[in-house]
């Protein structure tokens, strides 16, 4: 499975990050590492760890991701709570973090997989 985070302005992506996770129940610590980036819409691959370093020069991510990288483990979040419209968590370098469920984003998401399912479907 594939996580992404971005930074918005409006309903438009300034940046957006990709990458694998794990999340592991009985922990409640949600393990991830950013491979791709997308800024303003044009997508490359950063490779390992170079979301840590992104985000450690700009102060944008913790600097502790960075050294949990070259240590071959992965930034992570500690989950608090969660429920149908907003999560919280504490990051590895110990930040707060807050999700908000975002009903607007889903519908899109929702029917821009429609669509494709649909072209795909035309498709011989």
């Amino acid at each position: 499975m594939t996580l992404t985070n971005a930074i918005y302005a409006g309903n438009f992506a300034l940046l957006k990050f990709y990458g694998p996770f794990e999340f592991n129940l009985a922990s409640r610590k949600l393990e991830f590492d950013f491979y791709d980036l997308a800024v303003l819409g044009v997508k490359f691959s950063l490779g390992r760890g170079g979301a840590a370093d992104i985000g450690a020069a700009t102060g944008l991510g913790s600097s502790n991701n960075k050294q949990l990288v070259e240590n071959d483990k992965k930034p992570f979040f500690n989950w608090v709570s969660a429920d149908e419209n907003i999560a919280t968590a504490r990051g590895g370098g110990g930040g707060l973090a807050l999700w908000k469920r975002d009903l607007e984003m889903e519908v899109i998401n929702s029917n821009e997989k429609e669509a494709a399912a649909a072209t795909e479907i035309e498709v011989y």
